[in-house]
């Protein structure tokens, strides 16, 4: 009991304590009187010495942690591009084993792999001699060359920029010129080239042959043959530059100055532009004489040097210190030159661009565009490069740093060339690496550790980045060479099995009773092969990318095959659709892209700006950005002037799946600098919705002109009176012709534009507007596939059903379009060719009714819809991906598919063509109609116009020649080859990058195209002979039945419409 009551007592006297102590930690009460006359307690507040030591513990933390961030990123900021001396590798393939075949006597090995033979082939690589020069006057060329011939100084086109003609072999876009050479020694040779890019080719002051402006290519051979495939697409570049400063347009946006080509000597190595094989192409010459031919393929060119030597010695980089050991480092310089003044580049799609994704670009603003950069997605194709001028101070040795951006391959890096004053200074060189980042970096050109020292002379020099593969140019050609393997392969798949297999049914593809030789051990050797260029891919590039998933995912595939080989025909769709993804894995990785916002040259010494802004900055500029874009105007492109004076005309571009934004500032750009400053009329452009342009006019708040409108509607717009009827200009000349009209303005002997342009515009003898675009139809066929099969491309329907016949017993098929994307034809292309090759037409009694109901339309209508009802065409089908698979080998298609395929079927380049259409044989004249039906787009005045003259002097300026050939180009520049412009002007389109080839055939069968009328009503035309097709097809029914019953539903249509209109119906 004593104890429990200690216990109390001591519990007792502890809690007293802790009161006290919190009585204690009270604040102290002080007395106040109330207003009331009483006082009351009020508690002051202490200095709580515990919370402002926390807050300023959490102050410091903060301020370290943002000083610390601030140090680490400026360190993450910097980095080096990890350049080494490149291996030494030939990637499998036709060069592969061509040097195989020259190397193969000095070795007793009977496998060599790339490394073997780049090893062996340098064993046998003469010693290095002087130059052999070849004497370019003794040039012999082929009979169907065009104006091929040497030119002395006096007479030479070869202009230098400083006005010196330089003699040259003067080579057009087509024939051959062949050397003699006489070399001292068998061996490897390298050959070099100096040669000067023609525009046009003048005698006389007559204009023989006009460039397109493309790159130029050559085929190689020697001694008569060709050594291997990719010397048939030896490509050289030409020099482009800005044409002007960089200026403002009234909103204070930064407009993109045009290109313009330097004419000037360049000087190259044949090598790879592809960039598969680093070096340039060694090639074999026996001892004694041999022959050099050049064979050209596009574009023109004079040639004014050709030597057959030894690449400049190659040294690494502590030789090439070593070569400069008596000069200076530098000390106290930094030269910085922002990326958009970039000097000269090989592309004219190579333009300063606009990133705002800093504030810290130069220039740069929250809402306006301002151009800081260059390069970015219009910098991936391998050999294109951008040279930058740099003054240094004095001679002697620099680092070389580029503020740059790799934003679009995860997991990948960017390889560039590096050259100064036009040569590759050492090895490592070859090969400076930009890894992907979100933020701009600073990467100096260095290895692993350190950054590397240039020698630069005193004044101006040239710093120059090429894209190039690097370390992936042997990985992607594997890729290559397995997508073509196992693409061959499934094409023997389904020559057995069909596309759509009996997933129960034994096809004997494998096994002892194979019907397809090496079918499992194939998919063995790729998915091996896949799975090693996975690796190498990512030991390269330090990490997995989500394009070596592709990889792994055909790799996969291959090797369950190999444990199931029955599942083969029941998975052939996921099969194909994986060699399509490899196709586009080779597109995707090739295209390195890297954005360039400034370069440095510096004094070791001297320390670099860091790349990007701190956190404040970054925060107000978005800030700053998003309040200003709600008052900034979008709308306006490319104003420069006012545009409210009296001579200015309002003109709409109109959007479509082809234009868009960018081709309208190409349009300002060129119309401000070759229409305005010319003509005194000002251009007040806007970019419009197409489906504004009738309810604005008609509420009189339209336009003066519109361009881009699509072919069916200015008859439509006529009827309603809302369309200028531009016959009524005395400058307007035309006559009827077979196709169409033969038109003439301005007094012009040959018209611009095909006969079949101007039909779809005429209404009761007006015509409502100029042709913009026009497309039509040609023929694509896989020139590798029908070698193989030993097939003729088709000339006929006759002979296309023959072939039909054959493709149905690969199970290939032969693709004829429906419903075409981007087509502007009312009626199916295809039928319409049929019918007016026929002899049809759609329309009779002065396009008052129907003449569907024809026994020639009848005939048409029979034939296209037998192909769907007797042999299984497809009614709906992607003939890009079946064409470039090989399912589909041939197929009918508009002209402008040439432009997808090029870009987007690289691996196929120089497996396909085109042919003209096929047509049927005419009884009377003894020759094939090939009558090909043709669409476009077109340009209109408004009838609400104050202004007609200006308009039409715009229309006529917009539709020439010249304009239209400077506004693909500018497009080509913009946006790549697979831009190009369906100009309607034959003359722009016959100067734009085709082959001689491709341009006879082109224009073969432009001027053999009939256009289609548009007429009150003829909406229901088109939509009526789709509703015939398909229901014979579907319900197979007789076609001439179901055609009658759809003609009188067209006439009733076209009557009601007349009738409304006011216009006759008899």
């Amino acid at each position: 009991m004593e104890n429990k009551n200690k216990k109390t007592n001591e519990e007792l006297e502890a809690k007293r304590d802790l009161e006290f102590a919190e009585v204690e930690e009270e604040p102290i009460v002080v007395h106040k009187a109330s207003k009331f006359g009483r006082s009351k307690k009020t508690k002051k507040k202490p200095v709580k010495l515990k919370k402002k030591i926390i807050m300023s513990v959490i102050i410091l933390l903060i301020s370290g942690l943002l000083l610390g961030s601030i140090i680490s990123s400026y360190s993450s900021d910097m980095k080096l591009s990890n350049s080494a001396i490149p291996e030494s590798l030939i990637p499998v393939g036709e060069y592969n084993n061509y040097i195989k075949g020259k190397v193969r006597g000095i070795t007793d090995k009977e496998r060599l792999d790339a490394i073997d033979i780049a090893d062996l082939a340098s064993e046998i690589v003469v010693p290095r001699i002087d130059p052999i020069l070849i004497d370019l006057q003794t040039g012999v060329a082929s009979d169907e060359a065009f104006d091929f011939k040497y030119m002395n100084a006096n007479n030479s086109s070869a202009v230098l920029p400083n006005g010196d003609k330089v003699p040259g072999y003067y080579t057009s876009n087509d024939g051959t010129v062949t050397w003699n050479v006489n070399v001292p020694e068998t061996g490897f040779y390298n050959i070099h080239m100096t040669y000067y890019p023609e525009k046009t080719r003048n005698e006389d002051l007559v204009v023989l042959e006009k460039s397109g402006g493309a790159n130029i290519e050559k085929t190689l051979y020697i001694n008569g043959e060709l050594p291997f495939g990719k010397a048939s697409n030896l490509k050289f570049t030409r020099v482009w530059t800005n044409a002007s400063p960089i200026i403002e347009d009234l909103n204070g946006n930064d407009m993109k100055p045009a290109q313009k080509e330097i004419f000037d000597l360049t000087s190259v190595y044949f090598r790879d532009q592809k960039g598969y094989v680093t070096e340039p192409y060694m090639f074999y010459f026996t001892e004694g004489n041999n022959t050099i031919s050049l064979e050209s393929v596009r574009e023109n060119m004079t040639i004014t040097e050709l030597a057959i030597m030894q690449v400049d010695s190659k040294v690494n980089y502590s030789e090439y210190l070593d070569l400069y050991s008596d000069e200076q480092i530098t000390s106290g310089h930094l030269i910085e030159v922002e990326g958009q003044d970039a000097s000269k580049r090989s592309s004219p799609t190579l333009y300063a661009i606009a990133d705002r994704t800093s504030p810290k670009n130069n220039p740069t603003d929250p809402v306006r565009t301002k151009l800081n950069a260059i390069g970015g997605t219009k910098w991936t194709t391998p050999g294109d490069w951008i040279t930058w001028e740099i003054d240094a101070p004095e001679a002697g040795f620099y680092e070389i740093a580029f503020k740059a951006k790799q934003n679009s391959s995860r997991g990948l890096f960017s390889t560039r060339r590096v050259y100064v004053n036009g040569v590759v200074p050492f090895l490592e060189a070859n090969q400076a690496r930009f890894n992907y980042s979100t933020d701009w970096k600073l990467v100096s050109i260095g290895d692993s550790e350190s950054p590397f020292l240039f020698y630069l002379d005193a004044g101006v020099n040239e710093v120059t980045l090429e894209s190039t593969l690097g370390s992936y140019g042997e990985p992607v050609e594997t890729v290559r060479q397995v997508t073509n393997e196992l693409n061959a392969m499934y094409l023997k798949i389904i020559a057995i099995t069909t596309v759509n297999p009996d997933p129960y049914q034994q096809y004997h593809l494998y096994g002892d009773k194979a019907r397809i030789d090496g079918l499992l051990e194939s998919f063995e050797k790729n998915a091996k092969k896949l799975r090693e260029v996975s690796s190498k891919i990512t030991e390269v590039s330090g990490e997995k990318s989500d394009l070596i998933a592709l990889l792994d995912k055909m790799a996969i595939q291959l090797e369950d095959f190999l444990k199931k080989p029955r599942t083969i025909q029941e998975r052939l769709n996921t099969f194909s659709q994986n060699i399509s993804s490899l196709g586009t894995w080779i597109t995707d990785i090739q295209e390195q892209s890297l954005v360039v916002e400034a370069v440095f040259v510096s004094s070791p010494d001297v320390e670099l700006p860091s790349p990007n802004a701190n956190w404040f900055a970054n925060t107000w500029f978005s800030i700053s950005s998003f309040v200003q874009s709600f008052f900034f105007d979008y709308q306006s492109v490319g104003v420069t002037t006012e545009g409210t004076g009296e001579n200015t005309i309002d003109v709409w571009f109109l959007t479509s799946v082809t234009s868009g934004r960018e081709q309208a500032n190409a349009f300002k750009s060129l119309a401000d600098s070759t229409f305005t400053n010319v003509s005194g009329i000002d251009i007040n452009l806007k970019v419009v919705a197409p489906g504004v342009l009738l309810p604005n006019t008609l509420s009189g708040t339209g336009p003066d002109v519109a361009i881009n409108v699509d072919g069916g509607l200015p008859v439509n717009y006529a009827l309603r009176n809302a369309i200028y009827d531009i016959s009524q200009f005395d400058d307007f000349i035309y006559e009827k012709t077979e196709n169409g009209y033969k038109v003439l303005m301005d007094g012009e002997e040959n018209s611009r534009f095909a006969d079949s342009a101007f039909v779809p515009f005429e209404l009761n003898g007006g015509f409502y507007a100029m042709p913009n675009t026009q497309s039509f139809l040609v023929m694509f066929y896989r020139t590798d596939i029908f070698e193989d099969n030993g097939w003729v491309v088709p000339e006929t329907w006759d002979e296309v059903t023959s072939l039909v016949t054959e493709l149905q017993i690969s199970n290939l098929q032969f693709f004829l379009p429906l419903n075409v994307s981007g087509a502007t034809s009312v009626v199916n292309p295809v039928f319409a060719s049929m019918l007016f090759q026929n002899g049809g037409a759609f329309y009779t009694d002065n396009n008052i009714k129907s003449a569907l109901d024809s026994e020639e339309a009848m005939i048409s209508f029979e034939e296209w819809a037998k192909y769907y009802t007797d042999y299984s065409f497809p009614l709906s089908a992607s003939f890009i991906n079946r064409f470039r698979s090989g399912e589909t080998p041939i197929g009918i298609a508009y002209y402008e598919t040439f432009n997808t395929l090029a870009v987007f079927a690289p691996e196929i380049t120089g497996k396909w063509a085109f042919a003209p259409l096929p047509g049927f044989y005419d009884e009377e004249t003894g020759e094939y109609n090939n009558k090909g039906a043709a669409g476009g787009s077109a340009a209109v005045i408004m009838k609400q116009t104050k202004k007609p003259d200006e308009s039409w002097e715009f229309l006529k300026w917009w539709t020439s020649a010249e304009t239209q050939a400077s506004y693909g180009t500018e497009l080509e520049s913009i946006l790549g080859a697979a831009a190009r412009h369906n100009t309607a002007n034959i003359e722009a389109f016959s100067n734009m990058a085709w082959t001689k080839e491709e341009k006879s055939i082109l224009l073969s069968q432009w001027r053999n195209t009939v256009g289609i009328p548009q007429v009150a009503g003829g909406y229901y035309t088109g939509r009526n002979i789709e509703n015939a097709f398909r229901k014979t097809v579907n319900e197979d029914l007789n076609p001439r039945e179901v055609l009658l019953e759809y003609v009188e539903q067209i006439n009733n249509e076209i009557i009601k419409k007349r009738e409304e209109f006011g216009l006759p119906i008899a």
